[in-house]
């Protein structure tokens, strides 16, 4: 199989390069490297020589750059790329082009392989940055025949565009194979290369910044005020050359306006490579600019990073980026830079695991080339107008989400009816240690609890902890982590900040879900039943529940969704819930309803067995557990067989609304009451096999813990972190 893989720039290269020895280690493929824009430029730092340092063997270099740096001097490279791309394409007679990302230069190469019947594979499309690079990179998806992303958004986003999900690979990001695996600690050798007069770690700064090509004049008023706040700042800088794009030109009239070269504190440099860069990123105190590298490479070392402007505005980030979306001074980004300066956070892969190229060589040995070159859509729309999500992509089999360390630790936290449990959970799902107490009233009584037991079992361990996942009751926006709504179970509980609260008194990046909706999370990740479609009905002191569609939670427009112990079955004279309401599946099958139940037996002669004329013996203090009525239901006490057979009945009504709602084909039973329920739910089901029909699966969760695992999974298996709108400066 015949592979040419285009570079046309330094950025790229470093995500390409792995791939590239990828390929070459595999006999199926003849590698062929076509070279061209900014890497032939002695201004870019004529960056081809290292390609050739990496032991490569360059095919074409084509001189396709039109200086200039303005909006016309890049549609002229595009047109001149085109001109000259034909030759080599009919040269080299390759099966497959690979081009990466959102450059002009690579929406050349697309559009001159794709109108000559050559197919095309796009590598990290999918992502959303801002300004025209999003329009050229989905362009580039458009006229790609196979596309190779890093993260479940950038999947969904491309089976959007109506691109056939057998065709894309999730595999995370190439450059995360090397860096993952990368010890910083051995730095030595690229401090003397890039730092003269040696400094010490997270003692400097790396400023990349690349012109706004929707937006040049802001841009260059907000490098200028960077490179002011950065000189008064006065600590060593490193400074990388913007890239090729319009307005760079201008850019560089600001460092030698201010004669930045020369200054006794700062080093410009037009190239740094890749493999060193990295010892840059991941001994810096600070990295700050516009570049993809803060968003993406830098959070594997826990890098503290400010993200200025529009650029890179919806990639996914971690919580080690500072995003100041408009600076007005130089003085106000320089308190940015105090504040961040010298911060490290815990290590996060959000966008892979170290395994991208194994799965990339294997999607690109499973491409026919003896079929018809002929793209493949999927048109299929649901009744929203969006597209039906995929049953699977070629990638689901690799779970991206997992940590590539199994040392990662989360820091987990359950809000139960009943009880506080916080507990390290490791990205296997076992429990390493865990504390615990009784429920309390106050809300800031619970926090500071939270925060103690929390702190107690980060000592020694603080290294190893990735963040802080939260598995409460209540209805959660899970974007900003706060309570929009808690039942009686928890009072006061409405409108509590949690996530930022926990963020700022245990300094980790925090994430809140509804319990509900971490039982299925952990029965997806850490369960037997791991199934792309699903539905989890969690029975503890009350009901809960989540919807899992397509691999991924669903919320609801408004986090409603999975509120399963809501859903009311009897609209007349049913018992009142803690919601306010009346009727709901959880006023007659939740653990508190239960333990209301005793206590009312308690106080009343319900206690005869049918059929028998003495009286089971009471024991104190045991109607206040919710096992207890179902015990007395096993020994046949009348009055408590009737109050079980009323909640299954409860519990089977309320699978049916939800069968008839989403349609599942699997619905588990989870939590320390499922098993009591699950005999005579699932026989009741079997009474409307007419209505459920041969599709539908009733199953039973042997997890426990359910709760705290799901928490750990916000954090070790979160696929996305995008940072929301109100949270940028």
């Amino acid at each position: 199989m015949k592979i040419a893989v285009a570079t046309c720039n330094r950025a790229d290269y470093s995500k390409l390069a792995p791939v590239l020895r990828g390929l070459k280690q595999d006999t199926t493929f003849q590698v062929s490297i076509v070279v061209m824009g900014s890497h032939l430029i002695d201004d870019y730092g004529n960056t081809y020589r290292f390609i050739e340092r990496d032991g490569n063997q360059i095919d074409s270099m084509l001189h396709t750059l039109v200086r200039g740096e303005t909006e016309g001097a890049m549609v002229e490279s595009m047109g001149l790329a085109m001109i000259k791309l034909p030759d080599i394409l009919n040269r080299l007679q390759p099966d497959i082009v690979m081009v990466h990302g959102d450059r002009f230069d690579a929406m050349s190469v697309a559009i001159s392989a794709a109108v000559m019947n050559v197919r095309v594979l796009h590598l990290e499309g999918g992502e959303v940055s801002g300004t025209i690079d999003d329009v050229i990179r989905h362009s580039i998806t458009k006229l790609a025949h196979y596309h190779i992303c890093c993260t479940k958004g950038a999947r969904l986003r491309i089976e959007s565009m109506c691109e056939d999900s057998s065709r894309v690979l999730l595999a995370g990001c190439p450059a995360y194979d090397e860096l993952i695996h990368t010890d910083v600690s051995k730095y030595h050798e690229a401090f003397e290369r890039w730092l003269p007069n040696h400094v010490g770690t997270k003692n400097f700064i790396i400023c990349v910044y690349h012109p706004v090509t929707t937006a040049i004049a802001e841009s260059i008023q907000h490098f200028g005020l960077l490179l002011d706040a950065l000189v008064h700042f006065d600590v060593r800088t490193v400074i990388l050359f913007p890239n090729v794009d319009a307005g760079s030109k201008e850019l560089v009239r600001c460092i030698r306006l201010r004669n930045l070269e020369n200054h006794e504190k700062i080093s410009c440099y037009k190239h740094v490579p890749f493999s060193e860069f990295v010892y840059l990123m991941g001994n810096c105190g600070l990295m700050i600019g516009n570049s993809s590298a803060g968003i993406r490479e830098s959070n594997v070392f826990g890098t503290a990073v400010i993200n200025i402007g529009t650029r890179q505005r919806g990639r996914q980030s971690g919580a080690n980026v500072v995003h100041v979306k408009n600076p007005t001074s130089a003085e106000d980004l320089l308190w940015h830079i105090r504040s961040q300066f010298g911060k490290v956070y815990p290590r996060d892969y959000i966008y892979g695991d170290g395994r991208a190229v194994e799965r990339i060589v294997k999607f690109i040995k499973e491409i026919d080339c003896d079929s018809p070159v002929e793209k493949s859509f999927n048109f299929d729309r649901n009744s929203s107008g969006l597209r039906a999500p995929s049953k699977a992509s070629f990638g689901a089999e690799f779970p991206l989400s997992r940590q590539a360390h199994s040392l990662q630790l989360a820091l987990a936290v359950d809000l139960g009816g009943s009880f506080i449990r916080v507990a390290l959970v490791d990205d296997r799902g076992n429990i390493e240690r865990m504390r615990r107490t009784e429920m309390v009233d106050c809300p800031d009584e619970r926090i500071a609890i939270i925060v103690r037991m929390a702190n107690d079992l980060l000592e020694n361990k603080r290294d190893l902890v990735v963040g802080v996942g939260v598995s409460t009751g209540g209805r959660v926006n899970s974007e900003t982590g706060e309570i929009l709504f808690a039942t009686k179970v928890l009072s006061g509980w409405g409108g509590v900040a949690l996530k930022t609260r926990l963020q700022e008194q245990l300094g980790l990046p925090c994430y809140v879900e509804n319990d509900g909706n971490c039982a299925a999370l952990a029965e997806v990740h850490f369960g037997s039943h791991k199934m792309e479609d699903m539905v989890v009905l969690h029975f503890g002191t009350g009901i809960g529940g989540g919807i899992i569609q397509d691999g991924c939670l669903l919320n609801g427009s408004s986090y409603s969704a999975g509120e399963f112990g809501h859903i009311v079955v009897c609209f007349d004279d049913g018992p009142d819930c803690m919601c306010g309401n009346s009727g709901c599946v959880e006023a007659y099958a939740g653990g508190w309803a239960l333990n209301k139940l005793a206590k009312e037996m308690e106080l009343s002669s319900n206690w005869r067995k049918e059929g028998a004329d003495d009286q089971k013996p009471v024991t104190p203090g045991q109607p206040n557990k919710p096992t207890y009525l179902t015990d007395l239901a096993s020994d046949g006490v009348d009055y408590a067989v009737q109050h079980i057979n009323r909640a299954v009945r409860a519990v089977a009504s309320a699978l049916l609304t939800i069968y008839s709602s989403y349609n599942p084909p699997v619905a588990i039973l989870a939590g320390p009451l499922a098993p009591v329920y699950f005999d005579g739910v699932k026989n009741k089901l079997e009474e409307r096999s007419a209505i459920l029909g041969r599709n539908f699966t009733l199953l039973q969760s042997d997890m426990t813990e359910m709760s705290l695992k799901g928490a750990a999974t916000l954090v070790l298996n979160n696929p996305s972190r995008a940072v929301p709108q109100n949270a940028i400066v």
